[in-house]
């Protein structure tokens, strides 16, 4: 018994051996991605209200991405909506 587990495991360890096709139709689960290509090389320290600090929180964890990492995409659109 315990062989035919090892088996099963190797036989379904290659996540490309199966039909993936499935994955592709249901289209909702999907998340947005952005791949940041600047670098971050300054740092900066940011006193904010612990209410709206909790909000942003909650926002990100929402939208599945780090909250520091949502503050920073908020006033890169603020910025970016601005020059336009």
């Amino acid at each position: 018994m315990k062989n035919s587990k090892k088996k099963s495991l190797k036989r379904n360890s290659d996540p490309l051996s199966r039909d993936l096709s499935g994955l592709f139709e249901n289209k909702t689960n999907w998340k947005h991605m952005s791949f940041e290509l600047r670098p971050k090389n300054k740092t900066i320290s940011l006193r904010l209200n612990s209410d709206l600090l909790e909000e942003l929180k909650k926002e990100a964890e929402r939208l599945g991405i780090d909250y520091q990492k949502f503050i920073r995409i908020a006033l890169e659109g603020y910025i970016y909506k601005k020059a336009a």
